[in-house]
């Protein structure tokens, strides 16, 4: 009997977090944060791919459940593949986040 609650323990424990992990990724500013801005973000020349991704995939929000098989379609090296999945598995979980490139007028 033991074993049962511990199951069902870990199953409870498994969908709150789940459930948590989409609600953060639902609750990202999806309006100010781009494909671009989030690239840039994660570094390593990832972001010379930004218009390729952005016209594949879509916006931010599709770049956040997007499958290594196709970033591997769009030409993507594989150390540049696991560099993007890893940071928006952390985006989703609400564990990093972005920075959204701020656009400032020059001082003159």
């Amino acid at each position: 009997m033991a074993l049962r609650s511990v199951g069902s323990t870990f199953a409870s424990l498994a969908s709150r977090r789940f459930s948590s992990a989409a609600a953060a990724a639902s609750a990202a500013p999806a309006g100010e944060i781009g494909v671009l801005d989030f690239l840039k973000s994660v570094g390593k020349g990832v972001d010379v791919h930004a218009e390729k991704i952005a016209k594949e995939v879509g916006g931010f929000q599709e770049l956040l459940v997007t499958r290594t098989r196709a970033l591997k379609k769009l030409g993507i090296s594989c150390k540049q593949r696991k560099l993007i999945l890893r940071y928006t598995q952390k985006c989703r979980e609400g564990v990093w986040k972005p920075k959204v490139a701020t656009t400032t007028a020059p001082k003159q």
